[in-house]
């Protein structure tokens, strides 16, 4: 069950970030929307409606997740940047993936959306200074403080992690 849940394992946070590390994350940024759109581009309805484990998201879901998920992080990168350490919104995920818009758009749509999202989120990153990398915002759910680089590593992850959910389905 744990494979089914965690293809690429659970993510596992670092401490510290390494400049060819933040290099890897960047750059995994930059080429997920073409990995991700490789790995549904030929997919059929029945195929979108396939779900990776007994009552999981559909393949379906999963892509309008990451659209809504990566828009999360953009606009905590925002905050982290213009407000010192800001408590940031946190949002229960399988509620956002199962409301009315993400059953009848299609997942083409948060596709143009994540390819988007991530060029504008890319750009930004890649211009940080290394201080800069290091504000923070503060999740309330986790009661944890977390830095800019920490989170390019998790949504690093992120991506792979669901591109493994797919590819499982």
């Amino acid at each position: 069950m744990e494979h089914l849940k965690y293809p690429i394992g659970k993510y596992v946070a670092s401490k510290e970030h390494t400049p060819e590390q933040l290099a890897h994350y960047l750059n995994e940024l930059r080429t997920f929307p073409e990995h991700l759109k490789a790995n549904v581009r030929d997919l059929t309805e029945e195929d979108l409606a396939k779900t990776y484990r007994e009552g999981s998201w559909t393949v379906k879901q999963v892509v309008h997740h990451i659209g809504e998920s990566h828009m999360n992080a953009y606009i905590r990168i925002k905050l982290a940047l213009t407000e010192d350490n800001p408590t940031i919104k946190p949002y229960d995920e399988d509620l956002w993936v199962r409301t009315r818009e993400n059953e009848i758009l299609d997942p083409a749509v948060s596709l143009a959306l994540i390819e988007s999202l991530h060029a504008k989120m890319v750009a930004l990153l890649e211009n940080l200074t290394e201080q800069e990398l290091t504000r923070t915002f503060f999740h309330p759910q986790y009661q944890r403080t977390s830095s800019i680089a920490d989170l390019m590593a998790l949504y690093s992850w992120h991506g792979r992690h669901h591109i493994g959910h797919i590819k499982l389905a």
